[in-house]
């Protein structure tokens, strides 16, 4: 009997520290992921303090390494059509990585600062070929309310499309209203009333090379080129730029159309994700604020942290932002000339 008490005993202690364990590492977890953002934006000051400039998303999805390359050498962040994790490689210690100029060689290599600990180990997509992923993406906001009036704006706050890659619309993802008119990237002046900027600190280039070209065919779209710290006129301790990607657990080892190429990617959700999306914590179903369900995560900002979303700011800061935060503030964050 005394045997049985003192059983029951160890095991409601095991009970009721267990949790306590698993909350100290979770803690540490997000302490790591907050310092791997940190890196991020770091690195993103070493292209600001070599170049004048922020980095830029990318051209395209899926660009060939060999295009932007020049004497060996990757093309400077200005005309680089990969994304701005790979551009800010030598400024985390990744020169050996930034130096590969073969694509095939650097979806093959992977960075694990690009993986939150929460999530997974650092993991290649399942698609052919084989990428190494990544947890982290460059916000992008739509035009404020200012720019498309109330009416417009409105609407896409509130809309519900879970067949635009679940959030509100892809409405400015791609620079233009139709996301069907946009993953191509398209001259701004051939584009007319379509078109919508790029309003965030990280921007799509501008600097397009025809895929297999080699960089012997150029053209320059006119998207207004990398953002300099003097066009953040919001400031920079107030603009959101990096954060953590929604993903779905049930894919975390596999792949999705959002996360198949990773930080290697250029202009994809791979590497970015949309402020006019509703952030949420990883889950196999996303919900809309009206109870629609869609099972993707698409373009949506998010965690593995059921606290918040790491968010790193455009002055170096990192914070977690609410899985509440209002749209329309979370939108503002991301725009850095709004007025907000």
């Amino acid at each position: 009997m005394e045997l049985l008490v003192v059983i029951a005993i160890i095991a409601t202690l095991i009970g009721l520290l267990l949790p306590a364990v698993q909350s100290t590492r979770e803690a540490a977890r997000r302490i790591q992921c907050t310092n791997q953002v940190r890196q991020m934006m770091l690195g993103m000051h070493g292209v600001v303090s070599a170049n004048g400039y922020f980095p830029t998303g990318g051209v395209y999805p899926w660009p060939e390494l060999e295009d932007f390359v020049q004497g060996g050498k990757p093309l400077a962040p200005n005309k680089q059509g990969l994304s701005w994790g790979f551009q800010i490689l030598p400024y985390l210690e990744e020169a050996a990585t930034y130096s590969i100029a073969e694509t095939s060689q650097l979806t093959n290599t992977p960075v694990n600062l690009y993986f939150c600990p929460s999530r997974r180990p650092p993991t290649k997509s399942t698609y052919s070929p084989s990428c190494w992923l990544m947890d982290y993406a460059a916000l992008v906001p739509i035009q404020s309310r200012t720019q498309l009036g109330d009416s417009t704006f409105n609407f896409l706050m509130s809309s519900v499309n879970p067949g635009s890659g679940a959030c509100a619309r892809t409405w400015g993802f791609w620079g233009v209203k139709d996301s069907s008119n946009g993953m191509t990237p398209k001259p701004a002046s051939k584009l007319g009333t379509s078109y919508q900027g790029f309003w965030g600190v990280i921007v799509r280039g501008s600097y397009a090379v025809s895929r297999g070209t080699r960089g012997a065919s150029v053209e320059d779209l006119g998207y207004g080129g990398p953002v300099k710290p003097a066009k953040i006129t919001d400031g920079t301790s107030k603009t959101a730029v990096v954060t953590e990607k929604r993903l779905r657990p049930s894919t975390y080892s596999q792949s999705e159309w959002y996360d198949d190429r990773g930080w290697s990617d250029g202009w994809d959700p791979d590497t970015l994700r949309l402020t006019a999306c509703w952030p949420q914590p990883d889950g196999d179903i996303y919900r809309f604020p009206n109870g629609a369900e869609v099972d993707v995560a698409g373009l949506v900002a998010g965690s593995a942290h059921r606290s918040g979303f790491t968010t790193g700011f455009a002055d170096g800061s990192v914070r977690t932002l609410d899985y509440e935060i209002d749209l329309e503030i979370f939108n503002s964050l991301g725009h850095r000339a709004d007025g907000q």
